[in-house]
């Protein structure tokens, strides 16, 4: 195999100046690429280059080693004519479809290979049929038409960067034995067994008798032996005995190398290489519930709606894609949705959520719009890229959803249109059966969302969650509700911490670019985000003007108190909620847009509020009014919790009730308290009787192993969250990459701030006379710290 990565060159022209690459032997190019994939974005910051044809040139020499030789184009963005020795040998239409030609007898010793991306801008011109409605999301109508994403074409919040030009390998492919023509691996998990299904055509053209083996867990399985040239495969295999595959909080994320083989004349060649897992799904609608198993196991599904490595390139580094997905996994998050406005993702970030046990919620590539699924050339096109993407995906243990697009129905539903029409027979009935035939052993929903009187209720099937966050209400609206799964929620503006803004916090053009808001609405999200600091803090926006860096720091905290109150409830013993997924894991501008970390992986606030929250052992505090306090345990992993509990209440800092109590709680269960009964008398610890002023500012639970390690903590702040500013005798240390810090007073969502490293936990309540160890990932033995908090008068420098 060899890579066609380097020694690119590109040109613009007009749009339909040339028809063909003649013209490029005497033309100076306007680019040397040094590798691809690289897009035109990545190569300039020119504006509106859809309105452009863009070549790509490149020159490679062949050996003539093989018996047959494929170009293979990964990615292809998006209406591209392909010549290669001045020989066109492919046009393509889809940026998510792989493109493979035979170029066996095109080849030379030297060989010129062209790549022509037309203008995105002149295609949408196209006079075309009407759809039945028309979305705000997109300002062209006509992109329904077209098979690429949606990022760069949604002005209200990604940046009008359009995707065009080569975004994935492209390589040279020569088989020396045999090819693969077609391949659909799956796996299962039945009882304690695994089971494998392979489905494969294969082209023979070494004149030999081969056999076809395929080899996992050190054992090989023969599926063919013969002369055929063309041969075809249906078997399945079992695997006796096997380790499953689990979602990382319910245990291992096991996986088992393979290897598609050939042998001919005793000589093994591998074909193809995978790592698989084992595992059932399962969804449970019993009572109404939206209830994801696997292996038996009911799953609190959370995490967030993943955006993008890299606006730019689209797929970005891979380094920064890896420590993306660890910091989500290490926040407790088990899932994430690629939703319909972005594209399928590389083959790494599949791998990775394989091995860090993050399943993964799959939208198909269409969002909002009326698409024309009717229509025969759209039809074909569509039904490739589902073949394709489906094909690929069901090698991966961690894709265990899919959903057939991104509030198609939602869009149509508000705008009017007849219930009848909301939903096609593509969504409803061919992808699934698509799905069904080339990846059994998975779930799927027609739409994100979908079910009950409107898509857009919240108490039925799968909804999009925004009553807390863009619809203004409070935590109280959380149960009313009684969302049963929400694949998207909790969008807030997300402020990033201060050595990640300090080039635009200033500039209020640079900093409302980075600010989402949905296209058409009067306000945006930081106007959500001023509306709860001021419920919370007692503040109000004008603070903005009068103290920068307060409004700030507030705004930093508030969106994570919020976020932590709605998971409070929905895992709580109370709730038939069984899953939430944030909307945006990851900003794709810089400044306080959606994510949960910034663009360059640096969590934000709101990140560790939610580490805090998501823990496969975890305590949440519920406020049940009249009945005060609840605290509720939950335990996801496989072996039985043993512990201790513990409830106190602090004034000014000062211990006026708590109690400690030894608490079991077996596997994959929850356990209720009521506070005032751990305390053994009437506290009115919500403050909802309100006999005369509170008696506390904050009430805390704490959840200790046998061991008496705080496994984890949670709060309530009975009156409001801006506490009074306080002087407080802080000792902090920092030795051997971890800072052990300790405060004689309470104090409220201590932030650390440190270049070059990043804290464990960040913006965490202390309790008065705890000492706290927080661990770094830094190789400086002493880096510069500063420790603030929200209720502290001085600040800590180390």
């Amino acid at each position: 195999m060899m890579r066609l990565s380097d020694n690119w060159q590109v040109w613009k022209t007009d749009s339909g100046q040339y028809d063909s690459p003649d013209w490029i032997q005497n033309a100076s190019s306007l680019f040397i690429v040094d590798s691809v994939p690289a897009t035109i974005a990545s190569l300039t910051n020119e504006s509106e280059i859809e309105k452009f044809d863009w070549w790509y040139s490149t020159e490679f020499n062949f050996s003539n080693e093989g018996k047959k030789h494929f170009l293979v184009f990964d990615g292809l963005a998006t209406l591209a004519e392909i010549w290669l020795n001045g020989e066109k040998i492919l046009n393509t239409e889809n940026m998510f479809l792989q493109y493979k030609v035979d170029v066996t007898e095109k080849l030379k010793e030297k060989n010129q290979l062209v790549i022509c991306f037309r203008s995105i801008h002149q295609a949408l011109e196209i006079q075309r049929k009407r759809p039945k409605w028309k979305t705000k999301l997109v300002e062209n109508q006509n992109l329904r038409w077209l098979r690429t994403t949606l990022l760069g074409f949604i002005p209200g919040w990604t940046p009008p960067i359009k995707p065009i030009g080569i975004w994935r390998e492209v390589r040279l492919e020569s088989a020396e034995v045999a090819s693969i023509n077609d391949f659909n691996l799956q796996t299962s998990l039945q009882n304690a067994n695994g089971l494998i299904k392979i489905k494969a055509d294969l082209e023979n053209f070494s004149n030999q008798p081969c056999e076809i083996i395929f080899e996992i867990n050190g054992e090989s399985h023969s599926l063919f032996t013969g002369s055929d040239q063309k041969i075809q495969i249906n078997k399945e295999i079992i695997l006796q005995n096997v380790k499953s595959w689990n979602p990382h909080t319910h245990g291992e994320a096991n996986l088992y190398p393979c290897k598609l083989m050939v042998k001919v004349q005793n000589q093994l060649h591998t074909l193809k290489e995978a790592r698989v897992g084992f595992r059932h799904v399962h969804l449970n609608r019993e009572n109404n519930l939206f209830q994801i198993q696997v292996n038996e196991k009911n799953i609190f599904a959370r995490g967030a709606v993943w955006t993008i490595s890299d606006i730019l390139s689209l797929d970005g580094k891979i380094e920064d894609l890896k420590q993306s997905l660890i910091l989500a996994r290490d926040a407790g998050m088990n899932m994430l949705r690629i939703g319909g406005t972005m594209i399928y993702e590389q083959n790494a970030f599949y791998d990775l959520c394989d091995e860090l046990g993050i399943m993964v919620w799959q939208d198909f590539m269409f969002a909002n719009m009326d698409y024309p699924v009717n229509d025969e050339s759209f039809h074909q096109n569509i039904l490739a890229e589902a073949n394709y993407q489906i094909k690929r995906l069901s090698e991966h243990a961690c894709v265990i959803f899919y959903c057939g697009n991104s509030e198609v129905e939602q869009q149509a539903a508000m705008l009017g249109i007849p219930n009848e029409m909301w939903r096609n027979d593509w969504f409803a009935n061919e992808l699934p059966a698509l799905i069904k035939t080339l990846h059994e052993d998975s779930l799927y929903v027609t739409s994100s969302p979908s079910e009950g009187v409107f898509p857009f209720y919240t108490s039925d099937g799968v909804t999009h969650y925004y009553g807390v966050g863009a619809y203004l209400r409070d935590a109280n609206d959380v149960r009313r509700a009684d969302v049963k799964f929400t694949s998207e929620t909790l969008g807030f503006s997300n402020i990033p911490d201060e050595k990640n803004i300090i080039d635009i916090k200033n500039n209020f053009d640079l900093w409302k670019h980075g600010v989402p808001r949905d296209t058409g609405a009067e306000w945006d999200f930081e106007d959500v985000r001023e509306y709860y600091t001021n419920k919370l803090f007692a503040v109000d926006a004008e603070l903005k003007n009068k103290d920068l860096n307060r409004y700030l720091m507030l705004g930093r905290v508030v969106t994570g108190e919020m976020m932590s109150q709605v998971f409070s409830e929905w895992r709580s013993t109370y709730s038939n909620c069984n899953g939430g997924l944030v909307w945006f894991y990851k900003d794709i501008l810089a400044g306080a847009g959606w994510g949960v970390i910034d663009k360059n992986n640096n969590p934000k606030a709101a990140y560790y509020y939610l580490k805090r929250v998501l823990q496969p052992i975890q305590v949440v505090l519920t406020d049940e009014g009249l009945q005060g306090l609840h605290l509720h345990i939950i335990n996801e992993t496989p072996s039985t919790f043993t512990g201790t509990i513990e409830f106190m209440m602090l004034n000014e800092s000062i211990s006026i009730a708590k109690a400690k109590r030894e608490i079991k709680v077996n596997s994959n269960q929850k356990m209720k308290i009521i506070a005032e009964e751990m305390l053994g008398g009437f506290y009115d610890t919500s403050y909802a009787y309100k006999f005369g002023p509170p008696k506390h500012e904050v009430a805390c639970a704490i959840l200790k192993d046998e061991s008496g390690k705080v496994i984890s903590q949670q709060f309530h702040f009975p009156v409001t969250h801006h506490l009074p500013k306080v002087e407080a005798n802080v000792v902090a240390e920092f030795f051997e990459n971890k800072l052990s810090i300790s405060s004689d007073k309470f104090l409220y969502a201590i932030q650390i701030l440190c270049d070059g490293c990043l804290p464990e936990d960040n913006y965490f309540h202390l309790m008065p006379n705890e000492k706290k160890e927080i661990k770094f990932n830094t190789n400086n033995a002493k880096p510069k710290i500063q420790i603030t908090a929200v209720n502290l008068q001085n600040v800590i420098n180390l």
